[in-house]
């Protein structure tokens, strides 16, 4: 489940920032916290708003360079932003934090949803999600489109 992955991730990272940074154990929660909250917005949001191409530029732009790939523009300064303004981190300590953070997450997303060659192992994104996650989108998906799936099928 991803949500098992979130959790893993932000008690991984919570550890290695406070170490690095110096960050208070408060800063540190807030700092993961704002984190998550900003790559599932970007996950769900930002990212599936123009479909799948989104996610093609993505994975076509590479993940391996987030600092420069320009799908990840927005997530990166939201995340500073709230970094400096949620958390209160200045804000050479909050890029500092955002690149460290950001990379973590990405190299855990590519460890578990890529082969060995880096590309996209739908066996691999399959097994982590529920039926329940699928159905749920696939039903958002189906209301914004405004079909009546009853009326497809007679009934």
């Amino acid at each position: 489940m991803l949500q098992d992955i979130y959790n893993d991730i932000q008690a991984k990272i919570q550890q290695q920032i406070q170490e690095k940074f110096g960050l208070s154990a408060d800063q540190t929660t807030q700092s993961t916290n704002v984190l998550l909250e900003n790559f599932k917005k970007f996950f769900s949001e930002d990212l599936m708003a123009g479909g799948m191409s989104g996610l093609r530029d993505l994975m076509n732009n590479g993940l391996n360079d987030i600092k420069t790939n320009p799908t990840l523009q927005n997530l990166r300064e939201n995340l500073l932003n709230d970094l400096v303004n949620k958390v209160g981190l200045a804000e050479d300590t909050a890029q500092k934090v955002r690149d460290f953070s950001l990379t973590e997450v990405f190299e855990r997303f590519k460890t578990e949803f890529t082969d060995e060659n880096g590309k996209p192992d739908f066996g691999k994104i399959m097994s982590k999600l529920s039926m329940d996650d699928l159905k749920g989108k696939a039903q958002e998906v189906i209301n914004k489109m405004g079909v009546d799936i009853g009326k497809l099928f007679g009934k």
